[in-house]
């Protein structure tokens, strides 16, 4: 979290997965086969993310929180709702409000890491697309083989739990109007979650069986 924020105030991030992108290089018009085209659609540059994932016997993401290192900034997931495809978080960048939140569910957060071992490590490849002035698309390719894309919304929210909730629901819905309305753009299926199949490949590497890691 921005330390200029106040307190009462959340990053609210709603997004849905899909399998990857329908076409081979995503434009406004769709490489002409688009229908309807995208009111607008601006390209960002494409990144390299280091992501490290912590948790302790597998506890933090049985709470529904995912705790990792980014690019050497620390961060939190909180799932307020929705499933592994269509997925509803609050997030937290403030380092003393990711020890409270380790420390709520494992009763402290001490130390290195918050007391936390490593769970995952793994590259990601993104590029990303703002559509419509809003929606953010992503497509991210692992160093381990993987695949998969996102639609995102984020907005800043101040108000009570119930207010957070009503409004990802709006932002749920607001995605999913844009996916049907953009259909030809996705290829939706059963898109897999990057730590699951990130466990899932050291599980046939290794032959040993991990603990089952709820997705993020």
């Amino acid at each position: 979290m921005p330390p200029n924020l106040h307190p009462s105030r959340s990053i609210l991030e709603v997004e849905r997965k899909f399998l990857t992108l329908a076409v081979p290089n995503l434009t406004q018009h769709g490489g002409g086969s688009g229908r309807p085209h995208f009111a607008s659609l601006r390209a960002l540059p494409t990144t390299t993310i280091h992501d490290t994932y912590f948790d302790r016997h597998d506890a933090l993401s049985a709470a529904g929180a995912w705790v990792r290192c980014r690019n050497g900034a620390w961060q939190a997931k909180i799932r307020r709702g929705g499933d592994l495809t269509n997925s509803r978080f609050e997030e937290v960048e403030d380092v003393g409000a990711i020890a409270g939140h380790v420390a709520r569910v494992l009763g402290r957060a001490e130390g290195r890491d918050f007391g936390l071992r490593v769970m995952a490590d793994f590259v990601t490849t993104r590029e990303a697309w703002v559509a419509d002035g809003e929606f953010v698309i992503v497509r991210d390719w692992m160093d381990f083989g993987h695949e998969v894309g996102e639609v995102e919304l984020q907005e800043v929210v101040e108000g009570s739990e119930e207010e957070k909730g009503r409004r990802m629901e709006e932002m749920d819905c607001r995605i999913g109007r844009f996916m049907e309305r953009y259909a030809w753009a996705f290829v939706v299926g059963k898109p897999k979650g990057k730590l699951v199949a990130y466990f899932e490949k050291l599980q046939r590497e290794s032959g040993t069986a991990f603990p089952r890691t709820r997705e993020h």
